[in-house]
């Protein structure tokens, strides 16, 4: 397969994905009251909701150019579209930070600023940096003891095992070739000799987390399969098809322009090139907290910082209505006025938005806010920030916080915003 017809399925089915995962995940991207928006900016906390459904649209627009144009001019207006819509949209709520918008973002603008050679290098450099940071958010103990069991679990079910039965050394030594399957991944897929058979194992990766994930497994919610699904069309498309001919001989035609298009096009590859590395650079600083862990590519990893949120037996039933349902009814004997509720956030998110609680304690504990709003009065809500686990034995850094004062000191740990879409700043 050429470079150019490479280029073009790539665009075709990224852009195909992606508006599988809008519409698995619809509820997000429009400007929904039933799960708290938190804004990137304070200053968006009061945007109006039709600058969600311009930038939607926009959006929509620019993936159907990309699927779908064969001009030059209008795949690069579809890349426009999604550039700028896009970054909007995750602005107006930092939920819709998913990793896969993330990477749909950064796909197109290397498609938008390098030439043809480049693209298919800076591609296949940030899907390596992916498998790459992925594997190393599992290398912990979080992962080994938690997520990767159940998901050892859910894939010796398909084989009639129960992994219960397995001595407890042997479950971890299991679990731990998870991420080293992803390791060995990555660096099969540097090198040329290796990189086809490296493509080959990344998608019997993929179609293996479809069957532990899906429904004869842990049955998450759809959008995890299409983007696994996405995954490993992406890694035939971009590591197994193109021949070592192709891959080593073919022009880039686009690279080859009039002199006096040189200056311009010379500064816009020189950007997108600084983009790409920074973006496959700064997933190092995440777990001192600069990157947050979507971004940083900490994907299945529950590492990652978060927010617990209690409310007293009294408040139960002033929770939002779909909050009321996922939560545990107060027991009779409770101090109504003491015991504390367990409010879950996360159950709250999959039930409303389809989509898994942005795993950032910023983000939570604006989510927090507004259920300190619903029950009217921050007394009668506890709040415990969770940081980043160690890596070796699982402990975090804890903050609890009850109260307005309490609440508002927390803002100044963040670089960004921590109130609700639609908070009435005090």
């Amino acid at each position: 397969m050429h470079l150019n017809d490479a280029l073009r399925r790539l665009q075709f089915w990224t852009a195909i994905s992606a508006f599988a995962l809008l519409l698995a995940t619809y509820r997000l991207w429009t400007p929904q009251t039933a799960f708290p928006q938190v804004p990137v900016f304070e200053i968006l906390c009061h945007a109006p909701a039709w600058l969600d459904w311009i930038s939607l649209a926009a959006l929509v627009l620019g993936l159907a150019l990309l699927a779908f144009s064969h001009s030059t001019i209008s795949s690069n207006g579809g890349c426009v579209l999604v550039l700028l819509s896009l970054p909007t949209l995750v602005c107006l709520d930092q939920h819709r930070l998913q990793p896969w918008a993330y990477q749909l973002w950064l796909f197109v603008a290397i498609w938008f600023l390098l030439g043809l050679r480049k693209q298919i290098d800076a591609m296949r450099w940030l899907m390596v940096s992916i498998y790459f940071y992925s594997a190393l958010g599992k290398c912990d103990y979080e992962f080994l003891h938690s997520v990767g069991q159940q998901m050892l679990g859910a894939i010796l079910k398909l084989f009639g095992q129960d992994v219960a039965l397995l001595p407890d050394l042997l479950r971890l030594g299991l679990v731990s070739t998870f991420p080293l399957a992803e390791l060995a991944i990555a660096v099969g897929l540097v090198w040329p000799k290796s990189r086809r058979i490296a493509g080959l194992f990344a998608i019997g990766l993929h179609l293996t987390l479809i069957l532990a994930l899906g429904p004869m497994g842990l049955n998450h919610r759809l959008g995890v399969l299409i983007w696994n699904a996405q995954f490993a069309m992406q890694a035939m498309l971009l590591f197994v098809s193109l021949s070592r001919s192709d891959d080593e001989n073919t022009k880039d035609k686009q690279m080859v322009a009039p002199k006096s298009r040189n200056g311009l096009q010379s500064s816009a590859q020189a950007f997108g090139v600084v983009l790409i590395w920074t973006a496959i650079a700064m997933p190092m600083t995440e777990r001192f907290g600069i990157w947050d862990h979507w971004p940083s590519w900490a994907l299945y990893a529950p590492h990652s910082s978060r927010v617990r949120v209690e409310v007293t037996a009294a408040s139960f039933s002033r929770l939002p209505t779909e909050l009321v349902a996922l939560t545990r009814k107060p027991s009779p004997e409770m101090d109504e006025g003491f015991d504390l509720v367990s409010v879950p956030i996360d159950a709250w998110s999959l039930e409303t938005l389809d989509t898994p609680i942005y795993p950032q304690s910023r983000f939570q504990l604006g989510v927090a806010r507004q259920v300190a709003a619903a029950v009217n009065s921050n007394d009668q809500v506890r709040v415990t920030i969770l940081g980043t686990a160690n890596r070796f034995t699982g402990k975090r850094n804890t903050e609890t916080l009850e109260g307005d004062a309490a609440l508002e000191q927390s803002v100044r740990n963040y670089w960004l915003n921590t109130h609700p879409r639609g908070w009435l700043v005090r």
